[in-house]
């Protein structure tokens, strides 16, 4: 809860409404977080005042960005920081993650120990060990979380009633676990195609320019790290009330798309476009979040990474994902998705910035 007695991540009573008269047109949805919002952070002008406004952001969940992108990034990531520690004190969203962490955690246990009897003698020391399990965990980690599925979409609609967002519904209801488990399955290894094939274009691309080999490896890092906020937003995007809405191609096959007609040369990538665009369509909804929200997700990215680093507390790496994207949602994309601001989402901001 803020200070103020509000759920993290919705406003507080003192919120205002759109301004009077109306605009033209819609304001861009984080001015329209602004617009609706009585508490604006502080501007971070320095390093210092960075870290206090990042430390606002985490108390004050309730309070809106100003509107430079560094203030962007430190209000998404200050979000996330409120929904990791709401699953840390919310007694039923703590309970609802501690079992599919707990089979997490023996999974990576499993795949150690086996790592560990095929390996070399001098190679099974605890430190070699320690090694292998925290490997294992960051691997599982970045995977999509395909055999827990419905213990993890349990975590997401947790979230949500302690976010006081509009009751969620279940994806997997009614189906049966050898289902899920192949359907998760094939969408897993769809998902790993769309990442390394999407990034294939743009490999290429540094291949031909005389780019180092550090700045090719940080290229790939920084999409892989890319998929892995996308991947964030699956599940509590799944669990929202109502058939989830187009969200057209998302850009980077635009990017191919347009480079396409720029050159003759360039007319194979276009087919190369259209293909990845029908590659990639399970996952429209999160690339355009991203796509509307760089700054915000910037800051999410940040704070999952930095959560996945830490020994102990990256063991919640998916909990506290789960609970920071429904609160990025709820605040940002309330107004766009079923069951938000129209069906009195808390959090939602309507076509003009205001709260309904």
């Amino acid at each position: 809860m803020s200070e103020a007695g509000s759920p993290a991540g919705v406003p507080g009573p003192g919120a205002a409404a759109a301004p009077p008269g109306g605009a033209a047109a819609a304001p861009e949805p984080v001015l329209a977080t602004v617009l609706a919002t009585v508490e604006i952070g502080p501007p971070a002008a320095g390093a210092r005042q960075a870290l206090g406004a990042l430390r606002y952001y985490a108390g004050h969940p309730e309070a809106g960005p100003a509107p430079a992108p560094l203030d962007r990034v430190l209000w998404g990531a200050g979000h996330s920081l409120a929904a990791a520690r709401l699953v840390l004190t919310d007694r039923a969203l703590r309970r609802a993650a501690v079992l599919p962490t707990a089979l997490t955690v023996a999974g990576c246990v499993l795949l150690a120990a086996g790592a560990t009897l095929i390996a070399d003698p001098e190679q099974r020391e605890a430190a070699g060990v320690f090694h292998r399990f925290l490997i294992a965990f960051v691997a599982l980690a970045a995977l999509p979380p395909t055999i827990l599925q419905r213990l993890w979409v349990r975590v997401a609609l947790q979230a949500r009633r302690a976010l006081g967002l509009p009751e969620g519904e279940d994806p997997t209801a009614g189906l049966g676990l050898m289902r899920i488990w192949w359907r998760e399955g094939l969408k897993a290894l769809r998902q790993g195609a769309a990442a390394a094939l999407s990034l294939l274009p743009f490999a290429i691309a540094l291949q031909l320019l005389p780019f180092s080999g550090l700045t090719k490896a940080a290229a790939a890092a920084a999409w892989a790290f890319y998929w892995l906020v996308v991947d964030a937003f699956e599940i509590p995007m799944d669990v929202v009330a109502g058939p989830r809405p187009g969200a057209g191609t998302p850009w980077f096959a635009r990017l191919l798309l347009g480079a396409g007609g720029l050159h003759r040369s360039l007319r194979a990538v276009a087919p190369a476009g259209r293909g990845l665009a029908r590659l990639v369509a399970p996952w429209n909804e999160e690339l355009r979040f991203t796509e509307r929200h760089p700054w915000e997700s910037l800051g999410f990215g940040l704070v999952m990474g930095a959560v996945l680093a830490v020994p102990v507390l990256g063991l919640f790496f998916r909990a506290v994902g789960i609970a920071a994207a429904t609160s990025l949602l709820g605040r940002l994309e309330a107004a766009e998705l079923p069951g938000g601001a129209a069906a009195g989402g808390a959090g939602g901001l309507d076509e003009n910035g205001g709260h309904p």
